[in-house]
């Protein structure tokens, strides 16, 4: 059965190619930032709200500093706390190290996730499988490709055998998704993606389109902060 994709953008492909580049480039120069874990915890209060962002495949936790710094000026949590994982050792691994740093670092109160590409996928396996979706209101995803993509079939490593839309572990979370029914769902999709494929596999739920954003340009995307921010301020 044929796949029906969102439609592509109407602006022209160099403006789109060079601005994901120049996202790609700008990406890799925050890298050395994210290097070092964070270990700032929040208070001990039960009354408080926690955004906790979640980095992407073979990235760290600066790729989310811009969209953290946008969250922290508008006053969108209590706090904003980054995540910091080891992507290539696999999405299940990082599930199991995300539940063990929310338990360490957010000490009470209400937890919402903010995650780009791969990091979405870590997020389901905690809220689904971990039990996480006791601590969690909401998860917004960025990118995430929640049915694969085929892409993956060129990835020879564990994280893009699990990225193949026919993998087991898509195939598990698709079943569990009524463990996390309590947790709101938002999934942004990048209309110029170019690593999720088809694009229309990084819906999931409650879904934001945004046509002419690339799959690194939304970690620098005005529309994309905006509406991550507007999601996350219904509660």
């Amino acid at each position: 059965m044929a796949i029906k994709d969102y439609p592509p953008s109407e602006r022209p492909v160099w403006q789109l190619v060079g601005r994901e580049l120049l996202a790609m480039a700008a990406a890799g120069v925050l890298f050395p930032f994210g290097v070092r874990r964070s270990e700032k915890r929040t208070t001990r209060k039960g009354e408080q709200r926690t955004v906790v962002l979640i980095h992407g495949y073979m990235a760290n936790r600066s790729g989310m500093l811009l969209l953290g710094t946008y969250l922290r000026a508008r006053g969108g949590a209590n706090q904003v706390l980054s995540f910091n994982y080891r992507s290539a050792a696999g999405i299940e691994n990082g599930a199991r190290e995300l539940k063990e740093y929310l338990r360490k670092h957010v000490r009470g109160g209400r937890i919402d996730l903010v995650c780009h590409s791969l990091g979405g996928l870590v997020a389901r396996v905690y809220l689904q499988e971990l039990g996480g979706a006791r601590r969690v209101d909401q998860c917004v995803t960025l990118g995430t490709p929640h049915r694969g993509t085929y892409n993956a079939y060129w990835v020879a490593s564990r994280v893009g055998r699990e990225l193949r839309p026919d993998s087991a572990l898509l195939q598990r979370l698709e079943a569990s998704r009524g463990k996390a029914a309590a947790v709101q769902f938002t999934s942004i999709v990048a209309g110029s993606d170019n690593i999720v494929i088809p694009r229309v596999f990084a819906a999931n739920e409650d879904t934001i389109h945004l046509s002419d954003v690339g799959h690194m340009g939304m970690l620098f995307s005005p529309a994309a902060f905006s509406a991550v921010f507007q999601r996350l301020q219904r509660q």
